[in-house]
């Protein structure tokens, strides 16, 4: 949506989040070198959310909701991309469809719906069917990617009109998804669903965000992405003949110094396959981030080789982030090599179930130890698919659960 369309205080939002790390900076000199840009974002979304609050305040709410107090829990979730996309199906990485399934693989069919919003439908419109929709089913919970409407490439974002009519009618809790929360005015969008009802809890895929909605709140995250048992067994199927031809391998973006790095590792006589997935091999910038393979055929370049690359650091700044690689890597079965410092230890045991590097300068000889221990990178390899095969169907949803009674909050009952 463009800027100018927004109101005054939203522009003045984004427009500082462009310049400003919601994550402290690591030095004095850059504290006080950023104070000015930040001190201009926090007074942005303070008067966006005092605008926004007021006005959403204004409009008249509907009756409360007929709901038994005692109902079983029953989740809905909202997807991002529902039936109306191809992707919707299990082995294609949809992470709402992988939501669902698992969640229904531990509850049990009946404990879990899908409201599906085709793309073009308006606000006014999905917004009174899923509260109707929430009533029919006698919702506790309703999931959704609160960074943008679903169904929608370039709409309005409208969580806020939709939490404060819910929230007013309806006793349950609305877990909001983020995958992108190192954008600032993305978490002040979170943020202002979180001052609207303190039964909106975040999940945040890829970084920890206790107190950042609301000061001293916990919330959840970083979480590790929900694989379900259906596609598990798909992606099984599609690596039982598989056998590592690579030493190493790396999937991504092809940034200049990638691209250095990795001539730099072959140098040393190491065979280094670079998007292996793909039948291009796309080893410059502009090809690796086009005309991407499927989730599957991803998974068997993970499988390729006898360790993968994973660089953690975020495309929004310099911080690190929870990589959906991390746990795709280990139940493809090849070894992850991964300069995460504290997200990846959070489930894993580096050196034990991954294996773990510093920096960029560092990698090389890092890479030369585990070359000449062939044992041990088959070691570490069994163990992180041994540890990533039991976290990947419930992993996502035991943390969610964790974070409802942390809060208080109604609890799936999985914990």
């Amino acid at each position: 949506m463009p800027i100018r369309n927004l109101s005054r205080p939203l522009r003045m939002v984004i427009r500082y989040s462009k310049r400003v790390n919601q994550f402290p900076a690591r030095s004095a000199r850059d504290r006080i070198a950023s104070m000015p840009e930040r001190v201009g974002f926090i007074r942005a979304e303070r008067s966006y959310l005092k605008e926004r609050l007021a006005s959403l305040d204004a409009v008249p709410k509907s009756a409360p909701l007929t709901l038994s107090l005692d109902r079983t829990t029953h989740v809905v979730v909202v997807p991002q991309e529902g039936k109306s996309f191809e992707s919707f199906a299990p082995g294609n990485r949809n992470f709402y469809y992988e939501a669902a399934q698992s969640l229904r693989e531990i509850l049990g069919i009946d404990s879990v719906s899908l409201c599906h919003v085709d793309p073009g439908e308006t606000p006014e419109a999905w917004h009174a069917r899923l509260i109707d929709f929430v009533q029919s089913v006698g919702a506790t919970h309703v999931m959704g990617h609160v960074e943008s409407d679903p169904g929608q490439v370039s709409a309005p974002w409208s969580w806020d009109s939709l939490w404060s009519q819910l929230s007013a009618v309806w006793d349950g809790v609305l877990l909001g998804v983020m995958f992108d929360s190192s954008f600032q005015w993305l978490s002040a969008q979170s943020r202002l669903l979180a001052r609207i009802s303190d039964r909106f809890l975040l999940v945040d895929i890829c970084i920890p965000m206790d107190g950042r909605m609301v000061r001293g709140r916990p919330e959840v995250g970083p979480v590790n992405m929900p694989m379900s048992r259906e596609s598990l067994a798909l992606v099984s199927e599609r690596l039982s003949d598989a056998s590592p031809r690579f030493d190493l391998s790396f999937i991504g973006t092809m940034y200049p110094y990638r691209v250095e790095l990795v001539d730099q590792i072959r140098s040393l006589g190491v065979s280094v396959a670079v998007n292996p997935h793909r039948s291009d091999r796309a080893e410059t910038f502009e090809s690796s981030r086009h005309e991407q393979p499927s989730w599957l055929d991803y998974m068997a370049g993970l499988a390729s080789s006898r360790m993968t690359l994973n660089f953690s650091q975020s495309s929004a700044g310099p911080f690190e982030q929870l990589k959906t690689r991390v746990l795709e890597a280990m139940v493809a079965g090849t070894m992850l090599l991964t300069d995460d410092r504290d997200r990846t230890s959070r489930f894993f045991i580096p050196e034990v179930d991954y294996g773990y590097f510093r920096n960029v300068k560092d990698l090389p000889s890092v890479i030369t130890k585990f070359m000449s221990d062939s044992e041990r990178i088959t070691q570490i390899s069994a163990a992180g698919f041994i540890k990533a095969i039991d976290i990947a169907p419930e992993g996502f949803w035991r943390a969610i659960d964790s974070g409802l009674h942390r809060r208080k909050l109604c609890s799936l009952g999985i914990i």
